[in-house]
């Protein structure tokens, strides 16, 4: 009894098309994913989880993709095991590692536009790192994030503004979410930066967070009692070991 990820490897995410549009665009199911991988393992079922939870198992152990249910806007963490065909139904997510005090969580920065959104804007850059020691060395954002395309025009065009309200780029809205920071006291700093590459505008923008570690979701879940008179049914499950219950 066990499994194994020694064998796994390629392992993707997918959008479920559910068919093509006309111009040629994708019609999705938000609610799900295709999880889609290769596998040396021979004769084992595979498993898939998604954020620390079962999600879906392989009808045969030849599959190599697996259909789970996913929120539009959850699986930061996608991971699948081999396994053997007594266990394909066993939940193993008490045991998977890189939850607790050994992996964080992703971070999303929001911020909105001002009057520091000068002629001579361009985009923006995120810093980060532990409390005290930003890494400038390069931003977190692999590309740059637009000034103007990528954020959220909230109505009206150019600068100008009310009081301290704003119309236009004055009024845009803007998010960056970060690859997974480990567990601890961060710091991000958001910087305007001209078509130069120099920081312009206003001083930086900057906020302090502590991140707890990604905690696994509770396991097992089961039918412990059911009432047919009623058609009441009472669950059990078993706690998660990363949270601690109520009073603790």
């Amino acid at each position: 009894m066990g499994f194994s990820t020694e064998d796994i490897t390629a392992v993707r995410a997918l959008p479920v098309v559910l068919a093509v549009a006309p111009d040629g665009s994708w019609q999705r199911d938000p609610g799900f994913i295709e999880v889609v991988f290769e596998s040396d393992a021979e004769g084992k079922h595979h498993q898939a989880y998604v954020d620390g939870r079962l999600a879906g198992a392989t009808l045969s152990t030849d599959d190599r993709s697996i259909v789970v249910a996913a929120s539009e806007h959850a699986g930061s963490a996608v991971e699948v095991i081999a396994v053997d065909a007594a266990d394909r139904l066993t939940d193993y997510s008490a045991s998977l590692t890189g939850y607790g005090d050994t992996e964080g969580s992703r971070v999303t920065l929001s911020w909105a536009g001002g009057r520091y959104l000068d002629d001579a804007l361009d985009h923006f850059d995120v810093y980060g790192g532990p409390a005290g020691a930003i890494d400038y060395d390069a931003p977190l954002n692999a590309e740059p994030i637009p000034a103007t395309a990528g954020g959220e025009n909230l109505g009206g065009f150019g600068r100008g503004g009310f009081g301290r309200g704003g119309w236009g780029r004055s009024a845009m809205a803007f998010t960056f979410t970060t690859a997974k920071c480990f567990p601890g006291d961060w710091e991000f700093e958001v910087v305007a930066v001209d078509a130069s590459g120099n920081a312009t505008g206003g001083a930086a923008a900057q906020v302090a967070v502590e991140l707890a570690g990604l905690a696994r979701p509770p396991s097992d879940f089961a039918v412990s009692d059911y009432d047919p008179e009623t058609q009441t049914a009472a669950l059990a499950w078993t706690a998660s070991p990363d949270v601690n219950p109520p009073g603790e």
